[in-house]
């Protein structure tokens, strides 16, 4: 082999594998060099003498290695979140692959007389490869250039005269129309996690400027968990510039309604994820708020009764300290045999949020934000689960589905009407 080629294959394998790890890390590298060494094998192997293959023998082994292959190609796919259309498309290209490959191993044809003969073989080849492309895509989703131009050409969105509920739904129209659901998730809506879950995450505790600053200045406040370069540049700078002030407030007061009153809020990238039950920022945030020093929570002072060391102040107030506390019995219809330390998320969440009649326990929820409220809870637990003694985090609970998220509003779990 000459110096010269084997100088650009290196060249061109040297620079294939930086641009796998430039993408995919170390795991993208490996997997480049595997192929490169799995081809240099088989080229070494000496090929056997050509034998005519009837069909089951061509495909015998072709059909079951592609069934595994395709739902390997599914479940990855599911895994990184991709949308169901994405895995069938995925799927469908693995056996448009199947399809061709048999094609090349077909029986063999016979002797080529003319130059005319194999010119058309290889331009019915080519067609008939054309063919099931085409005929296989043509049976997936479909690219509507007509609904993207009517997207673009819609008026923008005018707040005047909208009443609550509409604003809303104008302001998610906002989130799908600037494919917002491409890179986060709301609850089990959306296609990716190259940003967080809205919905988990509870963007709708945060103020109103926060989540504006979040949109215009992506790169100022990093979610935990998306701290690395590709996520940091995930979030396009733009948004201050496309969309206008009504489609910005409408969008704000879409965000505004992503709660859940029975979970921890959670953090993180999937699946590396964790509840504030287990963050140590969120838990010495929650500690300013309980001992009444937190800025945005100044006149509550849950210390004052429960204890700045857990010790209860006053007579009845719950001794955190105390793992196997009952609950309350003083709400009727509201009451759960569980001990302190099992209590569900909600129960923690109501107890705080719309307190116990006839106690100093007042509904704290209709006063302060409840963003700082859960916080407070967090920090209650340590006095009977201190943060450092634990050997694992909490269990980070499933994603609601949407009767649940109807049946919070059913149930009136929401303080605020509009959610």
């Amino acid at each position: 082999m000459k110096i010269d080629i084997i100088i650009i294959g290196v060249i061109a394998g040297l620079s294939g594998l930086f641009a796998l790890y430039g993408t995919f890390g170390i795991i993208g590298a490996g997997a480049g060099f595997a192929v490169m060494v799995t081809y240099a094998l088989l080229l070494k192997i000496k090929p056997k003498k050509v034998e005519e293959k009837t069909l089951f023998q061509n495909i015998r082994f072709k059909l079951p290695v592609i069934a595994v292959l395709a739902g390997i190609i599914w479940v990855l796919a599911g895994k990184f979140n991709f949308p169901v259309w994405w895995q069938i498309e995925f799927v469908a290209f693995a056996f448009v692959g199947f399809a061709f490959f048999t094609l090349l191993d077909w029986k063999t044809l016979k002797l080529e007389k003319s130059h005319f003969d194999w010119i058309k073989r290889i331009l019915a080849t080519y067609a008939l490869a054309s063919g099931i492309f085409i005929g296989v895509t043509a049976q997936l989703p479909q690219f509507d250039p007509e609904i993207e131009l009517a997207k673009l050409n819609k008026p923008p969105v005018k707040l005047a005269g909208l009443a609550g509920p509409e604003v809303i739904a104008a302001g998610r129209e906002v989130f799908e129309n600037n494919k917002c659901f491409n890179c986060h998730k709301v609850f089990w809506e959306g296609n990716s996690d190259r940003g967080p879950n809205l919905g988990t995450k509870q963007i709708g505790l945060y103020t109103e400027d926060y989540i504006k600053d979040q949109i215009l200045n992506p790169r100022r406040n990093q979610a935990p968990g998306f701290e690395d370069k590709k996520s940091k540049k995930a979030m396009p700078t733009y948004y201050g510039d496309d969309l206008s002030e009504d489609e910005l407030s409408a969008l704000i007061s879409f965000l505004k309604t992503l709660r859940d009153p029975t979970h921890m809020p959670v953090e993180g990238k999937f699946p590396n994820q964790w509840t504030w039950w287990d963050d140590k920022d969120a838990i010495a945030e929650g500690k300013l708020v309980f001992e009444g020093t937190h800025p945005q929570t100044e006149g509550l002072l849950c210390a004052v009764c429960h204890g700045k060391d857990g010790i209860p102040m006053m007579t009845g107030a719950l001794d955190f300290r105390n793992e196997n506390n009952p609950d309350t019995t003083k709400i009727e219809g509201d009451h759960t045999d569980k001990l302190l330390k099992d209590w569900p998320d909600a129960l923690w969440y109501r107890r705080v949020t719309r307190g116990i009649p006839e106690t100093p326990m007042a509904a704290w929820g209709m006063i302060f934000p409840h963003l700082y409220l859960w916080k407070a809870e967090a920090y209650a637990r340590t006095f009977h689960d201190p943060l450092d003694k634990r050997t694992a985090k909490r269990p980070v609970p499933p994603v609601p589905t949407k009767e649940e998220i109807e049946s919070w509003k059913t149930k009136g779990l929401f303080l605020d009407p509009l959610l």
